[in-house]
């Protein structure tokens, strides 16, 4: 027989919630994995992270957090936004972050708006790259990202 414990009470959880919440402080922003055998495909489809986001399937949309991480087998066709961006796999749009990675892997068509660029031997690069004179064109505020329904990217190539 099934009965209901008290504890189930939805009231009951959100104060249990609400005072782990208090004694242990915000919760820290964490790791996300889009796994490879996974497809997101969405017509102003925009996913945003608070921490890291690692990418090893296929996105068609925006792709934004703290750390962005396209694996090798990940695939990103839309914009890239970040404070930090490695790429292992593919990407067809632009990326904006202060710090880019392209490693060995690495295929990118499309512009790679930076602070910091490196490239490694073997990378796939086909694009422009454009390091802005005031580094704060490039800040990004993942909080109003998600109420905006804009897209990541203000700049548009001149």
């Amino acid at each position: 027989m099934l009965s209901r414990s008290p504890t189930s009470d939805p009231k009951t959880l959100k104060a249990a919630l609400n005072s782990s919440q208090q004694r242990s402080g915000p919760a820290e922003a964490g790791k996300s994995i889009i796994s490879n055998d996974l497809k997101i495909i969405g017509q102003g489809l925009k996913i945003i992270s608070q921490g890291t986001l690692q990418v090893d399937g296929e996105v068609e949309g925006d792709v934004a957090g703290k750390e962005v991480i396209i694996g090798e087998m990940g695939q990103v066709t839309g914009t890239v936004a970040a404070e930090r961006v490695i790429v292992r796999g593919k990407i067809a749009g632009v990326i904006r972050s202060m710090t880019v990675a392209l490693q060995s892997s690495a295929r990118v068509e499309g512009d790679i708006h930076h602070m910091s660029l490196t490239i490694e031997q073997g990378a796939e690069f086909d694009g422009r790259c454009r390091r802005p004179s005031d580094a704060s064109e490039l800040s990004l505020d993942l909080d109003s990202l998600g109420q905006s329904s804009g897209s990541f990217a203000p700049y548009s190539r001149p």
